[in-house]
């Protein structure tokens, strides 16, 4: 089911889920978050959050549909259909229905004017393309997709990575004519603006949504999951510079914390539009 997530201002969001639910044990998502740290976190006695039974961490695999007053934009695209992903059975020649989870909010394919990527890894590009007659072809015939400069010019010389999606999920969009390189700090209209956070990958940006009064920060894989609000310091197994991507978290923690501004990552089950408060020992959700 879509959720549709309430922020002051003139932007629509709606979160269009691919999977949702228990997927792998804390430390294979983020090696410090060991049996003995982990139990000492909030995250670890929040159902949301963590499944006890199953010891594995709850996350959501989801793209953001933008409304803005000018434009349709969908950031990440997920994992997609029939992409060959054989290490991870999840992922692995899906046959989903986010084509038409877009649909059912009232906005067609055909009207997304952009498809922006966070960063290139395999589970946000999926649904960049669509397998036709064979053939990898653009899921979104009339949009633009914004690929970061400094990630494109990375991965596109390692083809191989993220499970081999350069071939069937980037490629097929830069011979379509599509893809538009951006720098990190690029505007896509006023009120809509990416900004650099490198770490995770090496281009991986984020998108701020700004009404003059508050913000929004969609932040892809910035924050994996709510143990690393506790703990900024505990790096993912997939991020590429985990001292950067810690300073990153960092960053954006202090620059949202008590302020009227929401954080919206890309792999937090609900509530996934949230703002963090200080407690008298840490930062948590508001």
């Amino acid at each position: 089911m879509n959720e549709s997530l309430k922020l002051p201002g003139p932007f629509e969001i709606y979160k269009i889920v691919e999977f949702e639910g228990a997927f792998r044990e804390p430390t294979h998502i983020i090696p410090l978050a060991t049996e003995e740290a982990f139990q000492t976190t909030k995250s670890y006695n929040d159902s949301r959050f963590y499944d006890k039974k199953k010891n594995k961490l709850i996350m959501s695999f989801h793209g953001l549909l933008v409304k803005t007053p000018k434009s349709i934009i969908l950031v990440d695209t997920c994992i997609g259909n029939n992409k060959n992903r054989p290490n991870i059975p999840e992922w692995h020649m899906r046959d989903g229905s986010f084509i038409d989870k877009i649909n059912n909010t009232g906005i067609k394919v055909s009207d997304i004017n952009f498809v922006l990527c966070t960063h290139l890894h395999a589970d946000h590009v999926g649904w960049n393309t669509k397998l036709i007659n064979g053939r990898w072809v653009p899921t979104f015939p009339n949009a633009k997709y914004l690929f970061c400069k400094e990630e494109f010019n990375f991965w596109e010389k390692d083809r191989n990575a993220n499970h081999g999606s350069w071939e069937d999920s980037i490629q097929p969009i830069v011979d379509s004519g599509q893809v538009e390189i951006v720098e990190p700090n690029h505007i896509i209209e006023p009120g809509v603006e990416l900004l650099p956070a490198f770490g995770h990958s090496p281009g991986h940006i984020i998108v701020k949504l700004s009404d003059g009064i508050a913000e929004a920060y969609l932040i892809g894989d910035v924050i994996h999951h709510p143990v690393q609000i506790e703990h900024p310091e505990w790096s993912s197994n997939f991020c590429w510079d985990e001292f950067k991507a810690a300073k990153m978290r960092k960053f954006i923690i202090q620059e949202t914390c008590n302020k009227n501004k929401f954080i919206i990552p890309a792999h937090f089950p609900s509530p996934s539009a949230f703002q963090l408060r200080r407690l008298e020992k840490g930062v948590w959700l508001k």
